[in-house]
């Protein structure tokens, strides 16, 4: 607690926090901390069915599927965000949902030809013991069509400033 007290007063979450709604996609902004490809380690067991808010945000009825992906998103590692998200393989390519239903990729990683924008809903700052941000967003396509709703918890493990090397 002493540590999230002092990155509060020192503004590196706050930083953070604008840079985070200020981008097309949080992988990128975890990817200029990080002298490695940011890699997504899925938990394949996970499953949580999206409720009504989700489903809703996403446009999908009762019928439509939905894919559950919970992943901890790591620099070698190190685990800079937890991140669950409720995605629309309807809209994205056989390739696409190949990819993450069998690979590490994070999920910004692999919709990144479709133009990804990000709508945030909700966000929090110093909330529970390990964690200094959640933001709740709705992925959407270049075109604003809804793909994804994510949940993404920041670690304390996340360097607030970027690197001076990039």
């Amino acid at each position: 607690m002493i540590l999230l007290a002092a990155l509060l007063q020192s503004g590196g979450v706050v930083e953070l926090d604008a840079e985070l709604l200020a981008a097309n996609s949080a992988t990128v902004v975890l990817q200029k901390r990080c002298a490695v490809p940011i890699r997504a380690e899925v938990d394949r067991t996970a499953d949580k069915p999206a409720d009504a808010d989700v489903r809703a945000d996403l446009g999908a009825g009762d019928g439509t599927k939905l894919v559950y992906r919970l992943v901890r998103l790591k620099c070698g590692d190190v685990v800079y965000s937890r991140a669950e998200n409720w995605y629309r393989p309807d809209r994205l390519t056989g390739d696409m949902n190949t990819t993450l239903l069998s690979g590490d990729t994070p999920f910004g990683v692999v919709v990144r030809p479709l133009s990804p924008t990000r709508r945030t809903l909700s966000r929090a700052i110093a909330l529970e013991e390990g964690l200094v941000l959640r933001h709740r967003a709705v992925v959407l396509s270049g075109d604003g069509t809804p793909l994804a709703e994510v949940v993404e918890s920041y670690t304390e493990a996340l360097p607030l400033a970027v690197p001076a090397s990039h």
